[in-house]
Protein backbone atom coordinates (compact mmCIF):
# COMPACT_ATOMS: atom_id res chain seq x y z
CA UNK A 1 0.00 0.00 0.00
CA UNK A 2 3.00 2.15 0.33
CA UNK A 3 3.71 2.37 -3.06
CA UNK A 4 0.70 3.66 -4.24
CA UNK A 5 0.82 6.08 -1.63
CA UNK A 6 4.22 7.31 -2.99
CA UNK A 7 3.07 6.74 -7.27
CA UNK A 8 -0.12 8.55 -6.13
CA UNK A 9 2.00 11.55 -4.52
CA UNK A 10 4.04 11.53 -7.62
CA UNK A 11 1.27 12.77 -9.80
CA UNK A 12 -0.77 15.31 -6.93
CA UNK A 13 0.57 18.82 -7.90
CA UNK A 14 -1.07 20.15 -4.51
CA UNK A 15 0.89 21.73 -1.88
CA UNK A 16 4.68 22.41 -1.98
CA UNK A 17 7.82 21.70 -2.95
CA UNK A 18 11.20 22.80 -1.91
CA UNK A 19 13.96 23.71 -4.27
CA UNK A 20 16.58 21.44 -2.66
CA UNK A 21 13.87 18.34 -3.38
CA UNK A 22 12.51 19.49 -6.66
CA UNK A 23 16.35 19.40 -7.92
CA UNK A 24 16.66 15.95 -6.89
CA UNK A 25 12.87 15.31 -8.65
CA UNK A 26 14.85 17.05 -11.86
CA UNK A 27 17.67 15.08 -12.09
CA UNK A 28 15.74 12.20 -11.56
CA UNK A 29 13.28 12.57 -13.89
CA UNK A 30 15.98 13.31 -16.32
CA UNK A 31 18.15 10.10 -15.61
CA UNK A 32 14.76 8.12 -15.82
CA UNK A 33 13.55 9.48 -19.00
CA UNK A 34 17.41 9.01 -20.80
CA UNK A 35 17.17 5.00 -19.45
CA UNK A 36 13.56 4.51 -20.75
CA UNK A 37 14.68 5.96 -23.93
CA UNK A 38 17.67 3.83 -24.11
CA UNK A 39 15.87 1.20 -23.44
CA UNK A 40 13.10 1.70 -25.79
CA UNK A 41 15.75 2.15 -28.63
CA UNK A 42 17.64 -1.40 -27.48
CA UNK A 43 14.51 -3.06 -27.82
CA UNK A 44 13.52 -1.76 -31.44
CA UNK A 45 17.49 -2.86 -32.54
CA UNK A 46 16.95 -6.07 -31.11
CA UNK A 47 13.75 -6.53 -32.76
CA UNK A 48 10.95 -5.76 -30.43
CA UNK A 49 9.42 -3.51 -31.41
CA UNK A 50 6.03 -3.91 -29.56
CA UNK A 51 8.03 -4.04 -26.28
CA UNK A 52 9.89 -0.54 -27.41
CA UNK A 53 7.15 0.98 -28.19
CA UNK A 54 5.54 -0.14 -24.59
CA UNK A 55 8.79 1.18 -23.11
CA UNK A 56 8.64 4.44 -25.09
CA UNK A 57 5.00 4.99 -24.15
CA UNK A 58 5.85 5.27 -20.12
CA UNK A 59 7.73 8.45 -21.12
CA UNK A 60 4.97 11.22 -21.59
CA UNK A 61 3.65 9.14 -18.33
CA UNK A 62 7.00 10.19 -16.61
CA UNK A 63 6.43 13.97 -17.89
CA UNK A 64 3.31 14.26 -16.19
CA UNK A 65 4.86 13.11 -12.89
CA UNK A 66 7.02 16.10 -13.49
CA UNK A 67 4.57 18.37 -14.36
CA UNK A 68 2.80 17.68 -10.73
CA UNK A 69 6.38 18.38 -9.51
CA UNK A 70 7.27 21.57 -11.43
CA UNK A 71 3.21 22.91 -10.14
CA UNK A 72 4.15 22.18 -6.66
CA UNK A 73 8.16 24.06 -6.74
CA UNK A 74 5.52 26.78 -8.71
CA UNK A 75 3.40 26.71 -5.52
CA UNK A 76 6.52 26.80 -2.60
CA UNK A 77 7.34 29.87 -4.68
CA UNK A 78 3.84 31.28 -4.07
CA UNK A 79 2.94 31.41 -8.02
CA UNK A 80 -0.07 29.17 -9.30
CA UNK A 81 0.60 26.24 -11.66
CA UNK A 82 -1.14 28.58 -14.83
CA UNK A 83 2.28 29.56 -15.20
CA UNK A 84 3.16 25.94 -16.80
CA UNK A 85 0.97 27.50 -19.70
CA UNK A 86 3.28 29.98 -20.98
CA UNK A 87 6.20 27.94 -19.90
CA UNK A 88 4.09 24.94 -22.48
CA UNK A 89 3.88 27.81 -24.87
CA UNK A 90 7.82 28.86 -25.27
CA UNK A 91 8.65 25.26 -25.47
CA UNK A 92 6.34 24.77 -29.03
CA UNK A 93 8.16 27.58 -29.88
CA UNK A 94 11.11 24.88 -30.38
CA UNK A 95 8.27 22.73 -32.98
CA UNK A 96 7.45 25.54 -35.41
CA UNK A 97 8.33 25.80 -38.43
CA UNK A 98 11.18 28.49 -37.93
CA UNK A 99 13.17 27.48 -40.95
CA UNK A 100 10.44 28.22 -43.36
CA UNK A 101 9.76 31.40 -41.78
CA UNK A 102 13.36 33.37 -41.65
CA UNK A 103 13.48 34.50 -45.32
CA UNK A 104 10.04 35.92 -44.85
CA UNK A 105 10.25 37.40 -41.47
CA UNK A 106 13.27 37.31 -40.07
CA UNK A 107 12.53 39.61 -37.42
CA UNK A 108 9.33 37.72 -35.93
CA UNK A 109 11.92 34.49 -35.83
CA UNK A 110 14.28 36.54 -33.69
CA UNK A 111 11.48 37.59 -31.54
CA UNK A 112 9.98 34.36 -31.02
CA UNK A 113 13.45 32.61 -30.08
CA UNK A 114 14.24 35.27 -27.55
CA UNK A 115 11.02 35.17 -26.12
CA UNK A 116 11.37 31.67 -25.41
CA UNK A 117 15.20 31.83 -24.51
CA UNK A 118 14.15 34.55 -21.75
CA UNK A 119 11.40 32.48 -20.52
CA UNK A 120 12.93 29.27 -20.48
CA UNK A 121 15.84 31.06 -18.63
CA UNK A 122 13.82 32.69 -16.19
CA UNK A 123 11.77 29.38 -16.10
CA UNK A 124 14.94 27.66 -14.85
CA UNK A 125 15.86 30.21 -12.47
CA UNK A 126 12.48 30.27 -10.72
CA UNK A 127 11.92 26.51 -10.16
CA UNK A 128 15.49 25.29 -10.05
CA UNK A 129 17.42 27.99 -8.34
CA UNK A 130 15.30 30.13 -5.80
CA UNK A 131 13.86 29.40 -2.63
CA UNK A 132 10.65 29.04 -1.69
CA UNK A 133 8.55 31.48 0.14
CA UNK A 134 9.31 31.87 3.67
CA UNK A 135 6.61 30.18 6.12
CA UNK A 136 2.86 29.30 4.80
CA UNK A 137 1.52 30.60 1.50
CA UNK A 138 -1.89 30.12 0.09
CA UNK A 139 -0.62 26.73 -1.15
CA UNK A 140 0.20 25.21 2.37
CA UNK A 141 3.53 24.79 4.61
CA UNK A 142 6.53 24.85 3.61
CA UNK A 143 8.08 21.71 2.43
CA UNK A 144 10.93 20.64 5.04
CA UNK A 145 12.22 17.89 2.33
CA UNK A 146 14.85 19.85 2.04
Amino acid sequence: MRFFGILARAFDPRGRMSAGAYRRVFVRTILYGAGLLCLAIWLAGLGGRAAAILTAATLPVVGLAMLAATARRLHDRDRSAGWLVPWGLAQAVGFAPLNRMVDTTPLLVIALLLAMLGFSAWFFVETLMRRGSSGANRFGPPDDAG
